[in-house]
């Protein structure tokens, strides 16, 4: 008669003397229920089956004390109190028609039916009926009619059922209206139990909580004691019977018990679930079944109705579920659909990309495509033209992708292509596509000219999953519309973001901490004494499982992830510490240190550089930091600002790269400026190209006007060492002079070098020194 969880609540918060009397109230219902249950077993009755005191006093007590409890839990429970009112009524009802049943009818000669009693019962059963609707129905919340419509298939079929095997001797009793209604009230009453509680089961996915439990259990009670009560009535072997009471009994007391039952949220959240939703399925076919039964006259004809009307619901139910089916293919399109292009949008191209990468047996590609020059569309001419133009993109790159290919707007002017096929597939299909674009587009009277960026990635080269092709295809468009390529492949080289590179950026962020670079050196020469007055420090990186890596293998990477001024303070700390060293060892050289645009706009720059200068015991004047005229003209103000710190403590700076900007000339007149490095190219042409001459003169002129060092890099043959020479250069580095070497090769070549060694002083030069030689 219960489970001890029912008793998990009996405590009435903030009401001490409420709980006293909730324990002793389950304590009096739970006891008179067992004795009376056990009075069943264990005392005798009389032939005609009644005892006073067990049957008349203790029933009539067992029967009336659940009542205690459901009132107080309507006085502690506001959100159903209706419920447990009804409910208590309903019990108080049942021993109203239980005392008038005893006192009055059962005195009788013959028992009348129906009798005055069963006003009070059938009262009874109505208010149980309301607090069931209540309870099955309120608690759950909203859900939606087609799971309402299961409930209701369900609840019919079993009544019908219920009809067609029990009350068929109550259906075909013969006797007056009163007493065919009133013998038909109690198992519609059944029947109305049965469906709402089944039907209010469906939202909760036929999952009861005990509350729901204890009330089936105490409805199934009252309807096992009205089948066996109605079947003696109509075979006229009506008589007092203790074990049917105490059905009856363990019903009122179940419905005493359940509002004190815990609930369980979870069992009333969501829609039934695709392998319960058999279940309405074979009530409907149990339906069907007793419809077939009615054909031939073998059931009731109520059954036959009920079984119609679970049939007319479950029709319904199909109905509503073809109506949702729609309404749900519909939202799906629309879900997929880019409303402006009518095409895919990026949520449809990504369940298409992902299908056809999990069955696809070959290759699957996928084209990101963005167009060029759209944005000076939209801002010259509105946001209007700018639709307009994608909507004939759109048509244009439908009529051109192969049948079938997944075709998606992604957002903005970026559109997708999925590919199954050959590798030349995809690049034909990209130049379908750029083709279709180079005849102009006229809207609104305007001719537009649009073109494209593709970027293509593939299986399972690029990547397995639809994420990394979908990215990998726009790290691939970027590269292809920033060098004006029109389409091109993705390559793991040129992707900031690929896991190379990520585990290239820790071994990088590794060696910029252990300082664990290769510094290289090269010899910046005299040519009038044929002596090495300087050195120009260039960083290498030895790592250890590529090898030994040149600046442009990792410094546009760390240019990237702004690491840049980190490895410049370590080229700072490696090289004058070199340069200590080796004027520690009798050389008297010059350093030049590259520095970068991201070092320029650093305010802690020039007090690092003083500071290393400071550890290792270095004059400020023998450091030379070059600068490109690119690096200047980022930001002008903070540029000049650091390059002033810097000059004010001694610090020597000079232009790499000269003549390869465009405003050298009006910075040489605003920054502090103590050399020019000419750029090689310059170098190069000297030999072939007048204007070069010219170019080279002028600025040997204008350095020596303004008192600035010229430095000649990139002299790699002997006639553009004489050519230099010539026109009045002093300083020259390059490979016909000597390759960057290593620290300890570097000093080898420092000390052989001599005045009248390696280097003659009227410039003819000797054989050139390479890593190889100086080793």
């Amino acid at each position: 008669m219960g489970n001890p969880r029912v008793f998990s609540r009996l405590a009435v918060q903030g009401r001490p003397g409420l709980t006293t009397v909730l324990r002793l109230a389950v304590a009096l219902a739970l006891g008179t229920n067992l004795l009376y249950g056990a009075s069943v077993f264990f005392v005798g009755r009389p032939p005609g089956g009644y005892a006073t005191l067990w049957d008349g006093w203790l029933y009539h007590v067992a029967t009336t004390l659940p009542a205690a409890l459901v009132a107080i839990r309507a006085i502690a429970d506001r959100r159903w109190r209706h419920a447990w009112v009804l409910v208590a009524f309903g019990i108080l009802l049942n021993t109203v028609g239980n005392l008038v049943y005893t006192y009055h009818d059962q005195n009788l000669s013959p028992i009348p039916f129906p009798a005055p009693a069963d006003i009070g019962y059938l009262g009874s059963y109505l208010a149980f009926a309301a607090a069931l609707v209540i309870l099955t129905h309120g608690r759950i919340g909203a859900v939606s009619k087609a799971v309402r419509l299961d409930g209701l298939v369900i609840g019919l079929s079993a009544a019908a059922v219920a009809v067609a095997l029990w009350f068929d001797g109550v259906l075909r009793q013969t006797g007056s209206s009163a007493t065919v209604l009133v013998g038909l009230a109690y198992p519609l009453f059944d029947v109305v139990f049965v469906v709402i509680v089944v039907s209010g089961l469906a939202p909760a996915r036929f999952r009861p909580d005990w509350l729901a439990t204890l009330f089936m259990l105490g409805a199934g009670a009252f309807i096992v004691g009205d089948i066996v009560y109605f079947n003696r009535v109509t075979t006229d072997t009506s008589r007092s019977s203790s074990w049917l009471e105490l059905t009856w009994t363990v019903g009122i007391l179940l419905f005493g018990l359940a509002p004190w039952a815990r609930e369980n949220a979870r069992a009333h959240r969501g829609e039934v679930s695709l392998n319960l939703a058999a279940v309405p399925l074979v009530s409907a076919m149990m339906a069907l079944g007793v419809v077939a039964a009615g054909v031939s006259g073998q059931v009731p004809l109520l059954a036959s109705w009920l079984a119609i009307a679970a049939v007319a619901a479950a029709l319904a139910r199909v109905a509503l579920t073809v109506r949702e089916l729609r309404r749900a293919n519909e939202a799906f399109r629309q879900a997929r659909t880019d409303d402006l292009t009518k095409l895919l949008n990026r949520r449809g191209f990504a369940e298409e990309l992902d299908s056809m990468v999990a069955r696809s047996a070959t290759d699957v590609f996928v084209l990101m495509v963005d167009l060029d020059g759209f944005k000076e569309v939209n801002d010259s001419l509105g946001h209007h033209v700018g639709d307009l133009l994608l909507v004939v993109v759109a048509e244009r790159f439908a009529r051109t992708v192969p049948k079938g290919a997944p075709l998606a707007r992604l957002g903005g002017d970026e559109f997708g292509i999925a590919l199954i096929g050959q590798r030349a597939l995809a690049d034909d299909t990209a130049s379908a596509l750029l083709a279709t674009l180079d005849n102009p587009i006229s809207l609104d009277g305007v001719t537009i000219r649009v073109g494209a960026s593709i970027g293509i990635a593939g299986t399972p080269e690029h990547g397995t999953g639809r994420g990394e092709l979908l990215r990998r295809a726009d790290v691939a468009m970027y590269d292809a519309k920033s060098n004006h390529l029109g389409s091109a492949w993705y390559e793991a080289a040129k992707d900031p973001n690929s896991r190379e590179r990520l585990a290239l950026i820790g071994d990088l962020r590794a060696a910029i901490d252990d300082r664990a670079f290769e510094m290289h050196y090269q010899p910046t020469v005299d040519v009038l004494t044929g002596r090495v007055v300087g050195m120009e420090a260039l960083i290498r990186w030895n790592h250890p499982s590529r090898g030994m890596l040149l600046p442009e293998e990792f410094i546009p990477l760390a240019e990237r992830v702004g690491l840049t001024p980190a490895i410049t303070r370590a080229v700072l700390d490696l090289s004058v510490a070199h340069l200590a060293d080796t004027r520690a060892r009798g050389h008297d050289l010059r350093l030049s240190v590259n520095i970068s645009a991201h070092d320029l706009v650093d305010d802690e720059l020039a007090r690092y550089v003083r500071s290393t200068l400071d550890a290792y015991q270095v004059p400020a004047n023998i450091l030379t930091l070059e600068i490109t005229e690119t690096a200047l003209s980022i930001d002008t103000v903070r540029a000049e600002r650091t390059l002033n710190a810097l000059r004010s403590q001694g610090i020597r700076i000079s232009i790499d790269d000269f003549g390869v900007g465009y405003s050298s000339m009006s910075q040489l007149l605003n920054l502090p400026v103590d050399e020019l490095k000419l750029d090689r190219s310059f170098i190069e042409g000297l030999g072939s190209d007048i204007r070069a001459q010219a170019i080279l003169c002028a600025t040997v002129q204008l350095g020596r006007t303004l008192g600035l060092d010229i430095v000649a890099e990139g002299v790699e043959t002997e006639n553009a060492l004489a050519e230099v020479t010539s026109q009045g250069v002093d300083l020259v580095q390059g490979f016909y002079l000597c390759h960057p070497l290593p620290a300890g090769a570097f000093e080898r070549f420092v000390t052989e070098n001599k005045p009248g060694g390696v280097f003659a002083i009227d410039g003819a030069v000797g054989p050139r020194a390479s890593p190889e030689a100086i080793h």
